[in-house]
């Protein structure tokens, strides 16, 4: 290791950045992974402090089912203080969390409907 860093100490160097960075997206995805594969986690009951995202994966949903359940565009860019929980959702526009709940049940039994017998989504 010695020798690598006194002949090329800039790309020694790029290595062990690059070695450090590949093992952090390593440890978030072994950790999700664990996280998702728990069955505690699935089908968990829509609460206020849920984002969309968390809703989606957690009832294993299209995103465009919640966004279009919640209305939201999914283009669009937030204001950047990271994930808006449903919470803050209904606030923005003024109607009770209690709501985007019942719309959100409703897309997730409607879109569960339409699935084939075997539960396995149809393919497009």
């Amino acid at each position: 290791m010695r020798r690598l860093w006194r002949e090329a100490p800039y790309l020694t160097g790029g290595l062990a950045l690059a070695l450090l960075v590949a093992t952090v997206f390593a440890v978030r995805l072994a950790l999700g992974a664990l996280f998702w594969a728990d069955p505690e986690h699935r089908d968990m009951p829509i609460a206020p402090w849920m984002t969309p995202r968390f809703v989606a994966m957690s009832w294993h949903l299209p995103k465009d089912v919640v966004t279009d359940a919640l209305g939201l565009n999914p283009g669009a860019k937030r204001d950047g203080h990271g994930p808006e929980p449903l919470s803050r959702l209904a606030e923005e526009r003024g109607v009770p969390v209690a709501d985007l709940i019942t719309d959100l049940e409703a897309a997730i039994v409607a879109y569960r409907a339409s699935l084939p017998p075997d539960g396995a989504p149809a393919h497009e």
